[in-house]
Order: structure tokens, then sequence, then C-alpha cells
């Protein structure tokens, strides 16, 4: 094995707490927007390519210009796949690459954690923000 080939498998393999947060963090980067992830959930529900204003109309609150900022950001990473048609009017069609579909089962179990756990996380956080502080602690 050369030694970059290990250095990459050491990065994939080694879940030290660097590591993750290195590894986790550049997913984060990539998708913890306002956008991504309803952007990629609408992509991996379809059953084939989507065209630009069928997924407008998916994420219905998200702007055109936003939508186009959002997919090319995610075509540019590798998350989206774009072809494009050479019709009047243009048509347009997003999908999910591999990689991209490869994040649906990990959005899927992140939503229902916080289905599970979003109610007990919202009471702590409305219990710490009302509680006083004890005496002679700023």
């Amino acid at each position: 094995m050369h030694t970059m080939d290990a250095g990459v498998a050491a990065e994939r393999h080694a879940y030290d707490g660097t590591t993750c947060r290195i590894l986790i963090g550049r997913v984060l980067d990539l998708i913890a927007n306002k956008w991504s992830v309803p952007i990629i959930l609408a992509l991996g529900r379809a059953e084939g390519p989507m065209r630009f204003t069928e997924l407008g109309r998916a994420i219905p609150i998200i702007t055109q210009k936003e939508l186009t900022k959002q997919l090319r950001e995610l075509e540019s990473v590798g998350l989206v796949g774009r072809r494009v048609h050479a019709v009047v009017p243009p048509k347009v069609e997003y999908w999910l690459t591999e990689t991209g579909a490869s994040l649906k089962p990990v959005l899927d179990t992140l939503a229902a954690w916080a289905a599970e756990n979003g109610a007990a996380l919202s009471r702590a956080r409305s219990a710490r923000a009302s509680a006083k502080p004890p005496l002679g602690v700023a």
C-alpha cells in the first residue's frame, strides 16, 4: 500500500475525536445551511430527475435565486447531477448522484432522531433560558 493510500485509509477508518470532528465538519460545511437538506430530500423522494420548476414547487418557500445558488453548490461538490436539454424553453434536470443518494439514509436517521428528541431539546432549551443564575454568578 502506498503511503498516500495508507493515509486515506487511515483517515476513512480512524474514528478518534479529532478525525471525526474533521470528517463530519467537512460534510456539515456542505449541507448545514437552510436549503441543502430540503433539496437533497426532495431529490431523494423523486422517482427520477426533477426539473427546476418541479424542485421549486417541492420547496415552495425557496426563491429561484437561492435554489439556483444551492443547486450549483451541491453540483460543484458532487452531490447533485445536472443535465441541460437543448430545447426552447430550456429544460434542465437535477438528480442526486450516487454520493448524494448515499446521504439520504443518514438524513432519514437524523430526521427520526430529531422527531424523537426534538421536544425534549426544546424543553431543555426553554428551561435553561428561563432559569435565573444563582446569586453571585454572572
